[in-house]
C-alpha cells in the first residue's frame, strides 16, 4: 500500500544497509601510528612522550 505517490517510498521502507567503518588511527609511516590520543590529526606535542615523563601515582 503506498501512501503518497513518492517514486521514492519503497526505498524509504526498505532498512538501511550499514555503512563501511570510518578508517580508524593514523596513515601508515606517521609517528602517530598506534597512538590512542589519535583524533584525525597530528598533536602540537606529542601526548606519549609527555606522559611517559611524568611521575606515576603512589
Amino acid at each position: 500500500m503506498n501512501f503518497t505517490s513518492s517514486e521514492y517510498e519503497k526505498v524509504m521502507r526498505e532498512p538501511p544497509q550499514p555503512e563501511a567503518p570510518a578508517p580508524s588511527g593514523a596513515p601508515d609511516g606517521c609517528r602517530c601510528v598506534g597512538c590512542p590520543y589519535w583524533r584525525g590529526i597530528m598533536c602540537v606535542s606529542c601526548y606519549r612522550d609527555l606522559l611517559k615523563g611524568l611521575p606515576r601515582g603512589r
